[in-house]
């Protein structure tokens, strides 16, 4: 027998004052645009976020969290294949045999856009093979969830067989932004690169220009026209935008954070070892995950939970056991599932 609450009131306290209606996302001079959550992923804004279009030296955002979950340990140099010098476009003008440390490669990718920093990464990642290192780009955007995103190179030089989607480059964001090492990387102003003997500063304004801004990468081809991949954080909420050939790339970017953090708050709605309820057998019952998602203030009252709570039984994956699950409802969507269990931890 089961005992499934249906619970419609609020898990967590909002105050019931009068709320303002949330304004209209800016105008954008972007052939396409999309604006999300950092955190849930939650899409507040876009137009035409799923067209494939030259993504141009976004690309790198690939490139270099690839580069850092393979690469071993960063502090070591490596040697600058040949091949990987003299590459059109921007550049850290690497020298063949040069010994690099490979996180100023790292640096130089994001911060000074150099395509050859890019290659020599990828032949390293790649086990000396930049084919293949394109394979693991390919193979990890499918594994995100970019499905309408194709990589020919680490670098983001034109091809007509490389491109992506504003909708893609924001989850594809999203996920480097949570490697610590990568933030870190793509909200620097300048970084010294003592392999390289020079200062590298960041090519992307908004991580200075911006109050808020905390990365994350530029880029521009001809074909591609200007992109800009940018986030920013305020208060706790931290907005990801991706503008595609946007002659106003950032002042564009400027207007839709301002926009999202006047309209829009991240709030805690569950926190893992939070009580719900009881099991059948008496004992007392806990979320399992924590999760936040962005509101405007008249969505708050539109959240609620509902809980399935059922006897005990190990989950197949899981070292504790469930006792069912919870779910959490802006008005009638769902948006978030999860475990319920008897252990509080």
């Amino acid at each position: 027998m089961k005992y499934r609450y249906k619970v419609f009131v609020l898990i967590f306290a909002f105050s019931l004052i009068a709320c303002k209606t949330a304004q209209a996302i800016p105008s954008s001079a972007a052939r396409s645009y999309i604006v999300i959550d950092a955190d849930s992923g939650r899409i507040i804004g876009s137009r035409n976020a799923d067209e494939k279009l030259p993504i141009a030296s976004t690309t790198k955002i690939m490139t270099t969290i690839l580069s850092i979950e393979n690469s071993g340990n960063l502090e070591r140099k490596i040697e600058v294949p040949a091949s990987c010098t003299g590459i059109e476009g921007s550049s850290l003008y690497l020298r063949p045999r040069q010994m690099v440390s490979i996180m100023d490669l790292l640096y130089g990718t994001m911060l000074r856009s150099g395509n050859d920093a890019a290659e020599t990464l990828a032949a390293f990642a790649g086990r000396n093979s930049t084919e293949g290192f394109v394979a693991m780009m390919n193979d990890k955007a499918a594994e995100i969830g970019a499905y309408n995103t194709n990589f020919v190179n680490p670098s983001g030089l034109h091809d007509d067989n490389h491109y992506s989607t504003a909708y893609d480059l924001a989850i594809i964001s999203q996920y480097a932004m949570k490697n610590n090492l990568f933030k870190q990387i793509a909200s620097s102003v300048k970084y010294s690169a003592k392999s390289l003997n020079t200062t590298l500063y960041n090519k992307n304004k908004v991580v200075y220009q911006y109050q808020y801004g905390s990365g994350i990468k530029i880029g521009y081809t001809k074909a591609a026209g200007r992109c800009l991949v940018a986030s920013a954080e305020k208060e706790g909420t931290e907005i990801i935008v991706v503008v595609l050939d946007d002659q106003y790339w950032f002042n564009d970017s400027y207007a839709m954070f301002d926009w999202a953090f006047e309209n829009y708050k991240s709030y805690q709605i569950v926190e893992k070892g939070q009580y719900a309820g009881k099991a059948p057998d008496g004992k007392p019952v806990f979320i399992n995950d924590t999760f936040s998602y962005l509101l405007t203030e008249e969505e708050k009252k539109e959240i609620r939970f509902e809980s399935d709570i059922t006897v005990p039984f190990l989950l197949s994956g899981m070292d504790i056991p469930s006792c069912g699950t919870y779910s959490i409802y802006l008005g009638e969507e769902v948006i978030h599932t999860g475990n319920l269990t008897t252990i509080n931890n």
